[in-house]
């Protein structure tokens, strides 16, 4: 299911993802990332024939495509995740009812995320996978749904490419 690029790259984000505490802050911190940015992103309007869109929503729509393209199983599931963290960004900037306020509340969240994101590899003790290639910040988001995915033993073919050979194949 997984394509050779998703392979290499999951394996090359893995790499410096292994410390259980590095893990858990990426669990918080890249999904503080991405709704941060899909809050952000739901201020700007356009429209599309009759129709009135957000770039929150074509972003979220780009992403997902591409996370599909890389592996379907993970895209689907990034999907349905993104279409959550979609709505709750669009009800969130509704009831701040300010552009000042969305951008408060973006700074916070976004700030927060990648505290924790820093704070996660001082304790691996590596740098950030984004710092070499600026593509490991499309993959994070994916890692945690390979991650947790592997965990429950629904895509043991990903664990040797995250280094979880430990897994066993049914």
């Amino acid at each position: 299911m997984a394509n050779e690029l998703f392979r290499s790259q999951l394996a090359s984000y893995a790499s410096v993802h292994r410390n259980w505490r590095n893990k858990a802050t990426h669990f918080v911190g890249i999904p503080l990332i991405v709704f941060s940015l899909l809050l952000l992103l739901s201020l700007w309007r356009f429209e599309v024939g009759d129709r009135e869109w957000t770039l929150s929503l074509a972003a979220a729509i780009v992403a997902v495509l591409g996370w599909m393209a890389l592996d379907l199983g993970i895209g689907i599931v990034m999907g349905l995740i993104m279409v959550v963290a979609w709505c709750a960004a669009h009800a969130l900037a509704a009831a701040l009812g300010s552009t000042q306020a969305v951008w408060i509340a973006f700074l916070a969240l976004f700030a927060a995320g990648w505290i924790l994101q820093f704070l996660g590899h001082h304790y691996e003790g590596k740098r950030p996978a984004l710092v070499d290639n600026i593509f490991q910040g499309f993959i994070g988001p994916m890692f945690l749904v390979a991650e947790t995915m592997v965990m429950m033993g629904r895509r043991t073919d990903l664990a040797e490419a995250m280094g979880d050979i430990d897994v066993t194949v049914e």
